[in-house]
């Protein structure tokens, strides 16, 4: 998408560029030594742990959140399943969807990820697909990125109140405006 956005400001500004784009030769993190069965490897050799009654309890990295960690994360994955595995975050966030509790820290460990926002939003996408299991996720999402950051209660308060009002931007009910006399 990079490469296109260049090429189409190069097109529109009518620029001459010394160089062609090196875009196609560049391997994403992750990407380099991926193919697309790479989640059975994530599978098979981690467990998802999770906290039932106070205690951790393993379970199989079922395979929905394999192929999940897998396409998002490429070889990256791997890291992400050990601290599910290792730290006891292999929790889904949300239910019905495939992100783990783990992903939040790897995000904020690895990938600069400084925000609840950012998480739910661009991380996760999860406000974008769905803004009720957003909302449900955001308390967990804060408390691992608090951790991570070592955040305050006034800046999880802040966290929290700034992602609720992202999140009422997606509303619909909230943010449709007739003037058709129709709709109110």
């Amino acid at each position: 998408m990079a490469e296109d956005a260049v090429d189409a400001a190069i097109k529109s500004g009518k620029l001459n560029p010394i160089n062609k784009s090196l875009t196609s030769k560049l391997c994403l993190v992750g990407g380099d030594g991926w193919d697309p069965a790479y989640f059975t490897v994530i599978a098979q050799e981690y467990v998802r742990m999770k906290v039932q009654n106070g205690a951790p309890v393993p379970g199989e990295m079922d395979t929905a959140a394999a192929k999940h960690l897998s396409h998002s994360y490429g070889t990256m994955a791997e890291k992400v399943a050990s601290i599910a595995q290792n730290e006891n975050l292999g929790k889904r966030l949300a239910h019905g969807y495939p992100y783990l509790e783990a992903e939040v820290a790897y995000c904020a460990r690895n990938e600069y990820c400084e925000s609840a926002v950012d998480f739910i939003a661009r991380r996760s996408r999860l406000a974008f697909l769905d803004t009720d299991a957003a909302s449900k996720a955001l308390p967990r999402v804060i408390e691992i990125l608090a951790v991570e950051h070592d955040w305050d209660k006034s800046r999880q308060k802040e966290e929290f109140q700034l992602a609720t009002k992202f999140l009422e931007t997606f509303r619909s009910s909230k943010n449709a405006h007739f003037d058709d006399g129709k709709h109110t």
